[in-house]
């Protein structure tokens, strides 16, 4: 099974559109998590039926911010059992694989909210006891050397989401693609490139999927 996330950054463009296409030729995701939209949720249904998805549900996006969609395949079978403006929680049915749990998820981007998401996650983290897998952008850095450029990352900032990681019980997956997951100022002196993209999973998903899933996260 192949899962793909995407911080598109708006699907009302045209461009963002055929990008995405694209992406999905290359890839052939079985299920796929969009990030800051920037549209309505009534606009996702013609973007699945375009890519031949089945399957989707999305969150709409507020003003010019924001907005969430995930899309499926016809061979597994998804129902959301919650939804904000930071995630879309299912339950994941495939043919001759127990029940498991996904969570995608997209982290406030402001610092001064950044306890806000750490707590959602402690809260999400204790919703069902299914073997539990959460991706997306945290929008927020795990280590020091998840940044390449000027100003290091507040320790306070780095200490609290390994901290919240730990409390949820949750171990880092590791993701196909580069280092860095998000940049701006290429090609000047303030060059700056952060990994803001993650996949954790629970210890009963380890057990359950060892060598199972395939998780690529695109900026």
């Amino acid at each position: 099974m192949k899962h793909i996330g995407w911080n598109c950054r708006g699907l009302g463009n045209p461009r963002s559109v055929r990008t995405l296409g694209d992406l999905i030729k290359s890839h052939n995701p079985t299920l796929l998590f969009l990030s800051k939209t920037l549209v309505r949720g009534d606009i996702i249904p013609n973007i699945s039926r375009r890519f031949g998805f089945s399957g989707f549900f999305a969150v709409d996006a507020v003003g010019r911010s924001g907005g969430l969609a995930v899309l499926w395949r016809s061979n597994i079978s998804c129902t959301v059992i919650g939804s904000s403006r930071n995630y879309i929680d299912m339950h994941i049915l495939e043919k001759n694989i127990p029940s498991w749990r996904l969570t995608c998820y997209y982290g406030f981007p402001e610092k001064a909210r950044h306890q806000e998401a750490w707590n959602l996650s402690r809260q999400l983290a204790q919703i069902n006891s299914l073997a539990w897998c959460i991706f997306g952008d945290f929008n927020v850095l795990l280590y020091a050397s998840d940044k390449s450029g000027n100003h290091p990352h507040p320790q306070g900032l780095l200490e609290g989401f390994r901290m919240a990681v730990q409390e949820c019980s949750l171990t880092e997956l590791e993701l196909t693609g580069g280092m860095y997951t998000w940049e701006k100022g290429k090609g000047t002196d303030n060059w700056v490139q952060e990994r803001l993209d993650r996949a954790f999973a629970s210890s009963d998903w380890w057990r359950k999927f060892p060598l199972y899933l395939d998780l690529r996260m695109c900026g």
